[in-house]
């Protein structure tokens, strides 16, 4: 288990709803070590019901908290993306900034979001 993969938010939406995608998305995450940022789980917790399902997929996950590293690669990236007029969510730019201060892929469905964040060394699956 060499590679470590986060999951974007949509990606597991998509993995607990079995929707088309899903078999798809399992394939490229098969033999990697799964992660999930606390923002991912904060989104997912928003839910109104399935809420238990929520629980079983964290349990088996590992997290990855927007700890100070995060934050500070989080406020670049903020700054950057403003300065040059192309800011994103906010929650995003957490997510990309705890990926990368961890170096561990992103696998997303909102690659058009994500893909300006390359230049700040974000590793995106393919």
């Amino acid at each position: 288990m060499d590679q470590k993969v986060c999951l974007d938010t949509d990606v597991v939406i998509t993995i607990l709803n079995n929707l088309n995608k899903t078999q798809e998305l399992v394939n490229k995450i098969l033999d990697a070590e799964i992660y999930i940022t606390t923002i991912t789980l904060f989104e997912l917790l928003q839910r109104e019901n399935n809420l238990d399902q929520i629980e079983v997929f964290r349990s088996r996950v590992k997290i990855l908290d927007l700890d100070e590293l995060a934050s500070r690669k989080s406020s670049l990236i903020f700054k950057s993306l403003k300065k040059n007029g192309r800011l994103i969510d906010i929650r995003d730019i957490f997510i990309a900034g705890t990926c990368i201060s961890h170096d561990i892929a992103l696998l997303t469905l909102n690659k058009n979001h994500f893909e300006r964040l390359k230049e700040f060394n974000l590793n995106l699956v393919d």
